[in-house]
């Protein structure tokens, strides 16, 4: 299976791709255009999105994988892991297409609970 992180604080990409890299294949990247570049040529089981990124935000590279019909992962679970715990935010994020909200600090066994559950 294989799982795209993204995510613009190298300590936070760093703890996602060891805590996934036994058990997924994991492409990372630290910023939005990218993560958006490669969303339209590889196809993931699973993606954990930053909301807050310079350039491009969460948000919007969700709406933009969500609004394309030819994007390969307009299905995709997206999970957003954020550190903003503000009722507007979570509801911009879903209203834009996340499937689901971790907030940060992302705890293993609350990450491994939310990977079973979408990926089975």
């Amino acid at each position: 299976m294989k799982i795209l992180v993204v995510d613009d604080n190298p300590i936070n990409l760093k703890f996602l791709f060891y805590s996934l890299r036994g058990d997924y294949e994991v492409d990372t990247t630290d910023e939005g255009p990218k993560a958006l570049r490669l969303s339209k040529v590889n196809k993931y089981d699973l993606i954990l999105m930053d909301l807050w990124m310079p350039l491009i935000d969460g948000a919007e590279i969700t709406r933009q994988i969500r609004s394309l019909n030819d994007n390969i992962n307009n299905k995709t679970p997206i999970i957003f892991c954020t550190t903003s715990t503000a009722d507007a935010d979570r509801q911009r994020c879903f209203d834009l297409g996340a499937t689901d909200y971790l907030v940060k600090p992302i705890q293993a066994k609350e990450l491994n609970e939310k990977l079973k559950h979408y990926l089975g």
